[in-house]
């Protein structure tokens, strides 16, 4: 019989039953083909080149086993501008540009994506990239529209695709360390979780506009393709204040706010602590206000109990909510995220820094019985190692779908000023027709991708 070569794409290409078909396991040894070798080198597609893609670049151009092969987004510029980047680091020409992204999504080349564009972009392009066989590194927050989640988790379970969620605190030790000491009962009981984040006036000296972005509409710069920005959301007049990584984070018609921005990376390790990765609170109550003036007007101040089936109440703020009800614990307070776990016999925290009751908490001798982690050394390391073992990632996509939850139902609880019961097992609102109709989205047809 002619024996079969199976490379490590092969492993990607067909997912989990590639290996299992052919009676291999689904690691292959770099020893057996070479980790370095061009077959084995898993080739990434980066989609969006904006500040946080830069995140993703220098991580990845360093890592041997990867090679950056196509960059798209809809500021020629800025896609020509990593094009350049990667090349120059490669010292060859590696990368391609595109204009648009379904040219990436087309590639056979392309074994894994970066989906690096703004929050209205993150599920359509990653509900598209698991449909056409890619694996998917997808940032933070997950979705504008919280109704399509359920057909991402669909698809990418269905294709067999790995996916990580851009919140990077699960592959950080000291996190990590955390929540094995709430896990494992050092603090006792859990009993509540605190969780802050920045909020829209954060950096607003960096307006073009003050407080809160312009309205005055002027001609879009050539370098833009404004239709592909906006995508599936409605069209808007363009104004300086739009295009940009702050427009991006706070115009509604394309964005939850910091909400879902920022407090995703503190509610993802909330969740984590709280054991509750396969579901979301079930009841949220609270306050909330959004400005009246300009275009950003995602959630300026918010204030949100939300209660868990298994009894554990977490609380959802703005930062300067929290300053109030947490600074004492925190001697220098900074303008920016934070989670605290409250237990029956103490606490422990984060906010740039580390607090706890007790300061021996972070050297607790574990028990051989104690339930440990599973560490990640970098998160986008963890990404492509889960790309070859075809593993669950750090951040796999019920958990991303799972958080997620929270930011919508606690913006559409803080925007009505009503009380939301939410059905985790039918993702739905139970009894506000209205409510739910704003967990959802119109969308543009000329951009349906999903």
């Amino acid at each position: 019989m002619q024996k079969r070569t199976v490379s490590r794409r092969d492993l990607i290409k067909g997912g989990i039953a590639a290996g299992a078909a052919i009676g291999i396991p689904a690691v292959v040894p770099s020893t057996v083909l070479g980790a370095e070798a061009p077959s084995e080198r898993v080739t990434v597609g980066q989609i969006g080149c904006g500040g946080i893609s830069n995140y993703h670049t220098n991580y990845l151009i360093r890592m041997k086993d990867v090679r950056i092969v196509a960059a798209c987004d809809a500021y020629k510029s800025r896609r020509e501008r990593k094009v350049a980047v990667v090349n120059k680091h490669y010292r060859g020409t590696v990368a391609k540009a595109h204009a648009d992204f379904r040219e990436v999504l087309a590639r056979p080349d392309v074994d894994a994506v970066i989906v690096a564009a703004h929050d209205n972009w993150h599920t359509p392009m990653s509900i598209a990239a698991a449909k056409a066989g890619k694996d998917v590194y997808c940032q933070k927050p997950l979705a504008l529209d919280l109704t399509r989640t359920a057909l991402l988790r669909k698809v990418v379970n269905a294709n067999k695709r790995v996916f990580q969620f851009g919140t990077q605190y699960r592959s950080q030790g000291r996190y990590r360390l955390m929540v094995e000491i709430v896990r494992n009962g050092y603090i006792g009981e859990l009993k509540r979780i605190d969780v802050w984040s920045r909020e829209v006036l954060f950096n607003a000296n960096r307006y073009h506009v003050k407080p809160y972005g312009s309205t005055k509409e002027v001609p879009v710069p050539a370098d833009l393709n404004f239709d592909a920005w906006q995508g599936p959301s409605p069209m808007v007049p363009y104004t300086v204040d739009r295009c940009t990584n702050w427009g991006g984070y706070h115009c509604p018609e394309t964005s939850l706010g910091f909400l879902a921005g920022c407090a995703i990376h503190p509610l993802g390790i909330a969740q984590w602590g709280n054991k509750t990765d396969h579901t979301s609170p079930v009841r949220y109550e609270g306050t909330g206000s959004v400005p009246t003036e300009g275009i950003y007007r995602t959630l300026a101040r918010w204030d949100m109990t939300c209660d868990y089936d298994n009894g554990v109440k977490l609380r959802l703020m703005d930062t300067r909510t929290a300053k109030v009800a947490l600074a004492k614990m925190f001697p220098k307070w900074r303008h920016s995220d934070g989670v605290f776990f409250h237990g029956t016999e103490g606490w422990i925290g984060a906010h740039w820094g580390w607090a706890t009751s007790n300061t021996k908490l972070w050297k607790v001798p574990f028990k051989s019985n104690d339930e440990r982690l599973e560490v990640s050394p970098k998160h986008n390391r963890n990404f492509i190692d889960c790309v070859k073992s075809r593993k669950q990632t750090m951040c796999p996509v019920e958990m991303a779908i799972r958080c997620d939850t929270i930011c919508h139902l606690t913006n559409v609880a803080a925007r009505t000023g009503r009380v939301m019961r939410w059905d985790p097992k039918t993702e739905e609102i139970i009894g506000d027709e209205e409510a739910s109709r704003m967990i959802t989205r119109p969308y543009r047809r000329q951009w349906k991708v999903w």
